[in-house]
This record gives structure tokens, C-alpha cells and sequence, in this order.
């Protein structure tokens, strides 16, 4: 289908069922795949804050802002709900209020998350763009208000990340990464983590301070091994899986034994896509037209960009490698994905106490 075509045609409607249909069963042959937007869908991942959702890209700006249509596609293609990744302090409250300034207006339903990624904690103890070094106090006081009116649902991106030591030493990750730990503890949150290369470090962090994680967590974008796998899954955490979970034939054989219950779906956006050279790509059977930025036009993704809506891909893939159909892994991930993050209570005021 052309863009302008796509652009012509009437928006499709998402189905908010809990449940979605059964798929009609093509005539002697298997279940015919769902209609776009009848799957639905959680993306537990999503960097909207990105410069290239506001049309810049590597400091240059070749278009307008698109979040209001980024975020309509995504609902059309049957994402309900969505969390918003902060990296940085200045992040965690530019998040909260983003949340708040699109309740209402957003076509999906949003919250955010407050924590420092591991390659920015020198922010702790340096400062940041001119900043003050950052608290885990001030974070604090940035979840706590989020909160109140069901903004922030989770503590992140923390973690470690020993593939970019260059942006952040190991020792002051490490560091902050425990004292981040406590933010959960303090706040009743589930964690959202970040992962690479730490060959057991990280997982034996988590489980030297297991009483700081009361919620419990996901890993998000896992990529790691079998044995990895299985020291996570011992722990009681969800896995995420994206675009980059899936790139090898490693990586997909490892991703489908991540179980049912405990499997989680998300984008990475503007991260993360999954391109033709991965190993899952032939499973993929939803397209969405796509220009070049420079050629941008408010119908079509932008080429190479990841977005929400592609999260219908991620499950094809997931479901496909796992032998399952669409709509049983759909529905588990959903489910774990609202049970995890407390979907129920986002937008909702808190009782004072």
C-alpha cells in the first residue's frame, strides 16, 4: 500500500477488548494472522523523548515533530499501553511531565519511569550538562510526585553496562547502581534494568541485595546467553525482548526459552528495530510504509527509526520461533506487562494516607 494511500484511507480502529478475537482459519490451510490492532499490545520500553521523535537527528532537524502521529500508529497497530524510559534526572522529569501533558490526549495510555542508566552515573558525582551532581534523593522526590497521580511506575534504567566503560567507569556504576537498588525499596516500584557484558556481576549484584526489590523487575532488551537466562529467571524476573534480542541465531534460540509467564515485549525506540539481517526477520509479517527523514511525510515511518507501532513485529517474531500462536503470546506478555507495572493505577490519584 502507497503512503498516500495509507494516508487516504479512513484511521483503523483499535479494538479494546481484553481478549481479541480468534483468527478465521484460512480455507484448508492455518489460522489466517489478526488484523492489525486486534493483538494487544504493551511496549515496556520506549525512549519517546528522543530527539528524532521531535524531528532532529544527531543534532540536525530535518522535520516537524511527530510523537501525536508516532503514537497513533502505535494504537492503531493495538499498543495500549506504553512506558516511557528516563535515563538522567533532567529525563525522569521531563518524562513525569510529558505523561501528564498528553493524558487525555494520547491515543495510548502512558507512564514513565526515574532512574540514572549506567552509563550516565558519573552524573552522581560530577554533574551533568552544567548540573549539579545528581541524588538519589532527588530522584526520589521525582518518583514520589510521578506517583501521586500514577505518572511513574517504575525505578529506571538502571543497571550496568561494561560494553561502554568509556562513558562511565565500572566502579561508579557499580556504586550507583546499589544505591539506586534502594529507590524500590523506598518506593514499592518494580525495577526496569539494564544489562551488557558483566559477566555475572550484575546478576550476582541483584542477588547479594534481593531485599531492595520488593516488586520484582524486568531485564529489559536481554541478549544474554542460556545460562544468563537462567540465573535471571531463578530470580523471579521478566525478560524484554526487542529488536536486538532477536539478531543472531543465538540470540533467537536463547529468546525462545524465555517462558510464557515471565516474557515481556518492547521496542527500544528509536533503538532497537529489527532489520532484515536478523535472524527472526523472516517471521516478521507486518509492514508499515517508510521514507527516507529527509523525505518525511506524516503517513510513513522514518526508515531505519524505530517506533512503538513495531512492536507487533517483536511478538510475530517471539511467537513464531516459540511455535505459538500470535494471540497466546501476545496475551501472556500483555498480562504479565499490566501486572508488572501496576497498569490498573496509571492516571489514578493516590489516597493520602
Amino acid at each position: 500500500e502507497s503512503a498516500r494511500a495509507q494516508a487516504s484511507r479512513p484511521p483503523l480502529r483499535v479494538q479494546m477488548a481484553a481478549e481479541p478475537p480468534p483468527p478465521a482459519k484460512a480455507e484448508n490451510g492455518p489460522p489466517a494472522a489478526p488484523a492489525r490492532g486486534t493483538v494487544p499490545l504493551f511496549d515496556i520500553g520506549c525512549n519517546l523523548l528522543d530527539d528524532m521523535f521531535h524531528g532532529t537527528y544527531r543534532g540536525k532537524a530535518f522535520h516537524e515533530p511527530d510523537v501525536d502521529r508516532i503514537l497513533q500508529r502505535a494504537a492503531d497497530a493495538g499498543v495500549r499501553e506504553l512506558l516511557v524510559t528516563a535515563t538522567s534526572l533532567a529525563d525522569a522529569r521531563r518524562a513525569v511531565q510529558f505523561v501528564r501533558d498528553m493524558r487525555g490526549r494520547s491515543p495510548v495510555r502512558l507512564a514513565c519511569t526515574v532512574g540514572v542508566h549506567p552509563t550516565r552515573c558519573n552524573a552522581f558525582e560530577k554533574g551533568e550538562g552544567g548540573a549539579p551532581p545528581t541524588t538519589v534523593d532527588a530522584l526520589l522526590e521525582v518518583a514520589r510526585d510521578g506517583m501521586a497521580d500514577g505518572t511513574v511506575a517504575a525505578v529506571g534504567e538502571i543497571g550496568l553496562d561494561f560494553d561502554r566503560l568509556q562513558f562511565c567507569p565500572r566502579a561508579v556504576q557499580e556504586r550507583w547502581f546499589v544505591a539506586q537498588l534502594a529507590m524500590a525499596k523506598e518506593t514499592g516500584l518494580p525495577l526496569f534494568l539494564h544489562n551488557r557484558n558483566t559477566s555475572g556481576v550484575f546478576a550476582g549484584t541483584l542477588r547479594k541485595h534481593r531485599d531492595l526489590v520488593p516488586a520484582g523487575g524486568v531485564v529489559h532488551s536481554f541478549d544474554g546467553s542460556p545460562a544468563e537466562l537462567g540465573e535471571l529467571l531463578e530470580m523471579g524476573l521478566y525478560l524484554g525482548l526487542n529488536g536486538c534480542s532477536l539478531r543472531t541465531p543465538d540470540n533467537l534460540a536463547t529468546a525462545v526459552q524465555v517462558p510464557l509467564v515471565r516474557l515481556l515485549l518492547e521496542t527500544d525506540a528509536p533503538w532497537c528495530q529489527i532489520k532484515r539481517t536478523h535472524a527472526g526477520y523472516h517471521h516478521v509479517e507486518t509492514h508499515f510504509d517508510e521514507v527516507k527523514k529527509e523525505k518525511w511525510e506524516p503517513a510513513s515511518c522514518v526508515k531505519t527509526r524505530n517506533e512503538p507501532c513495531h512492536c507487533i513485529q517483536v511478538l510475530e517474531v517471539v511467537a513464531k520461533a516459540k511455535g505459538e500462536s500470535i494471540e497466546k503470546v501476545g496475551k501472556a506478555a500483555y498480562e504479565n506487562a499490566r501486572t508488572l507495572f501496576a497498569a490498573d493505577a496509571w492516571g489514578a490519584k493516590r489516597k493520602s494516607a
